[in-house]
């Protein structure tokens, strides 16, 4: 895990601790189900990849980002497509929290 900032490719930087690359289903802007990018290597990637999308399709829209620990809540900060990374005036990461019961 990496502590400190997370930077994206339009160098704009998050606080916090990264916990990796997940898939989220949004429902009303809000982050319903997630799944880790991250499987061992005897793992068909593509495979695995196709299956966690058809299951979060079920629960919401599916978007690619990084889960950041920050004050003790979970974030997902959605990654913009390459087009809008590579634009002169980037959008502004989108932050989602990450619903946890424990703290409700």
């Amino acid at each position: 895990m990496l502590e400190g900032k997370v930077l994206f490719r339009n160098n704009q930087p998050v606080s916090g601790i990264s916990l990796g690359k997940f898939w989220a289903a949004l429902r009303n802007e809000n982050v319903v189900g997630v799944i880790s990018m991250r499987v061992p290597n005897d793992v068909d990637f593509d495979t695995y990849r196709r299956k966690a999308k058809e299951c979060l399709k079920l629960l919401g829209k599916v978007k690619v980002g990084e889960m950041v620990e920050r004050n003790g809540e979970r974030y997902l900060i959605h990654r913009s497509n390459h087009a809008n990374r590579r634009s002169k005036k980037p959008r502004p990461v989108k932050e989602y929290l990450i619903y946890n019961p424990r703290n409700a």
